[in-house]
């Protein structure tokens, strides 16, 4: 049964309240809902960006997370922690940073203005820089937005010597602080899901860009395999700071709405055997 969304957050891909329906994956006090007339999944009520500063950063809550999901399936927890840890170290797989040093290598700019929306403690931009050819690590200049104060800390003293920042700020507010087509590349890389506003800040992203810069996606499939299997237990589920709940068709139809064309979303991106999906947007070309 459809009801009107009684809570101050309704559907990021419409301009007024619509239908929904509620999913009963979230534990109280959060709500989940899903949009009928777009589809997408979204926490209704989640918490202020002061909040997601400090009280629900990540570095907390993925703690918090982790913790419960040892304890209530250890054995699944070992395996999946193993899994990890061998994808990253024997096989370096990083898809997001693979992706990252090819536009790197294939950019004309003599300087290359790289951010990293939601950067965490800097990891992604410190591994880009010391992983690169002289040639090209001298052209990039690495910058980040991160809303958790600690976090945003640790990352501005990772990305000054490198000839970088972080700002310590909201995504909306801290990309706002950046000259219209600056960057070359902008990643949003296990952050979209996160964000209460982003088709603003996707809109905010678009005018940043360069001509012909691009934004590198990467969040969770809430259309895969795994999550109709696992339920309310699905990995891609964290309660309160996973607000935005995308499938590939969702995740379409927010980049159209900002003015984005995706470049590339092939079918290994949006495998439904993944937990993620990847895109790649630019500035929706205008006849």
């Amino acid at each position: 049964m459809s009801v009107k969304a009684p809570s101050t957050r309704f559907s990021p891909l419409l301009s007024q309240p619509g239908r929904v329906q509620h999913l009963h994956f979230a534990p109280d006090p959060w709500i989940l809902q899903q949009c009928l007339e777009t589809d997408i999944v979204f926490l209704a009520n989640p918490p202020a960006y002061e909040e997601l500063s400090e009280t629900y950063a990540y570095e907390v809550t993925f703690e918090k997370e982790s913790k419960a999901r040892k304890e209530a399936e250890p054995v699944r927890y070992a395996i999946s922690t193993a899994l990890k840890r061998f994808r990253s170290r024997v096989l370096k797989r990083n898809k997001v940073l693979s992706i990252l040093k090819t536009l790197v290598a294939e950019s004309s700019s003599q300087r290359i203005n790289v951010l990293d929306v939601g950067c965490g403690w800097g990891e992604l931009l410190q591994t880009l820089l010391t992983s690169l050819p002289e040639a090209q690590r001298t052209r990039v200049a690495p910058h980040g937005v991160e809303i958790s104060r600690a976090l945003a800390k640790l990352s501005d003293d990772k990305l000054r010597p490198l000839g970088g920042r972080c700002i310590h700020a909201s995504a909306q507010d801290g990309i706002l602080g950046f000259d219209e087509n600056y960057f070359d590349i902008i990643v949003m890389a296990s952050f979209l899901e996160h964000e209460s506003n982003p088709l603003a800040v996707l809109e905010n992203s678009r005018k940043r860009l360069k001509p012909n810069g691009t934004i590198i996606i990467k969040v969770p499939n809430f259309a895969c395999i795994n999550r109709r299997l696992r339920g309310a237990r699905w990995s891609g589920f964290r309660w309160p700071d996973h607000v935005n709940y995308f499938t590939p068709a969702t995740l379409r139809a927010m980049a159209a709405k900002a003015g984005l064309d995706i470049t590339r979303m092939s079918a290994l991106d949006t495998t439904p055997f993944s937990d993620s999906m990847y895109a790649l947007l630019q500035v929706a070309k205008r006849d």
